[in-house]
């Protein structure tokens, strides 16, 4: 999931211009060799992480949504089962992306069950597996009966 993506200027000897006074080199990125780009060169730089550690419960967070109604009616059920969380937030450039993060470290595995992993609880598909845009059909399916 790309968090950031910011786009460059290639200078002489790897400098990567990204804004004045801010750059990278092209050696504190990649071992391979400097490209014999053109002086001034666009270049985009993305920062990315792996969706799954967002419904993994490392650091305590359970689930992931663009969608403050859905996150919010999900803490609400993970109270209504006696599991304490609390809702944080990435900016990204598309948006900000809704963390669900219990409180408790005993409750991480049962927020999980609940909320994605137990037939008996939720069963919710997290938000990128349907196409940019569209509703989390399993969240809606659940919410709606």
């Amino acid at each position: 999931m790309k968090l950031i993506k910011k786009t460059g200027i290639f200078n002489p000897g790897g400098e990567i211009v990204l804004h004045p006074g801010i750059s990278v080199s092209w050696k504190s990125l990649s071992d391979n060799a400097l490209p014999d780009l053109p002086e001034g060169t666009p270049l985009d730089i993305e920062i990315s992480f792996k969706e799954h550690l967002l419904v993994s419960g490392k650091g305590g967070i359970v689930w992931a949504t663009f969608d403050f109604r859905q996150a919010e009616v999900i803490t609400n059920a993970l109270l209504a089962q006696s599991i304490s969380s609390k809702i944080g937030k990435i900016e990204m450039d598309e948006g900000a992306l809704l963390l669900i993060k219990i409180d408790n470290n005993k409750d991480i595995e049962e927020a999980m069950d609940f909320i994605w992993r137990k037939e008996s609880g939720l069963r919710l598909m997290p938000d990128w597996t349907y196409a940019g845009g569209e509703p989390n059909k399993s969240f809606e399916k659940w919410l709606n009966g």
